[in-house]
């Protein structure tokens, strides 16, 4: 069964706010499954999009930034089950057998043969597992009515919004996450802290929403 905004809006909140100290910049977050941990910042929204436990998607939405695509910056946790088939908004359905599947067709089909690697694929680790981690740059067309993150395209004949997108898929036995900041290059250094913590705090605790308890 589909499961869509299951969080709808939830501010994540601290107990620190109601002390006289200065509030943390990040708190711990747990998956509605208890399949991960992470730390995201402070004061940031909260939203699920979940179908049963083929995939899912958390968007942590942080303040208004006239730099970022439709002036909302994110990060992202997804789940993808492994050839699990899922639908996407416009109606499509996709599956990935594999992370290195998902790495190929994520650059082929939504950044295409004119993007620019700003980091290439190469593995990093990430709460235990050899994860793959990449930074991709792509411009994308969008509607001259747009007012932020967007740009000229170099011949000034088209409204684009300049891509930079980080990617940390982390490999399961079930599937595997995928750990994303979908930025704009102009913004992409505000929130890079932001997102290095949700990387570098990230933990496994079951294999996917649906797996089995992994040994700490």
């Amino acid at each position: 069964m589909r499961m869509r905004n299951g969080l709808s809006a939830l501010l994540i909140l601290s107990l620190g706010l109601v002390s006289a100290c200065k509030p943390p910049k990040y708190i711990k977050y747990m998956s509605e499954s208890g399949d991960f941990s992470t730390e995201v910042p402070l004061g940031w929204s909260v939203y699920l999009d979940r179908q049963a436990d083929d995939y899912y998607n958390y968007t942590f939405v942080g303040p208004f930034e006239p730099e970022f695509h439709r002036g909302v910056p994110t990060l992202q946790v997804r789940w993808y089950g492994k050839d699990r088939i899922h639908s996407l908004p416009d109606g499509s359905l996709e599956a990935y057998s594999s992370p290195e599947d998902f790495v190929k067709k994520t650059l082929r089909d939504v950044y295409g043969p004119e993007r620019v690697m700003t980091q290439e694929p190469h593995h990093i680790a990430v709460a235990g597992w050899e994860a793959t981690h990449f930074v991709v740059t792509s411009a994308m067309e969008v509607p001259a009515t747009m007012s932020f993150g967007v740009s000229a395209d170099r011949a000034g004949k088209q409204t684009v919004v300049l891509r930079q997108h980080a990617y940390a898929v982390v490999p399961m036995d079930n599937g595997f996450y995928v750990l994303i900041y979908p930025a704009t290059r102009a913004g992409f250094s505000k929130y890079e802290d932001r997102y290095n913590s949700l990387v570098n705090n990230f933990k496994t605790l079951k294999d996917g929403p649906g797996g089995p308890s992994l040994k700490p």
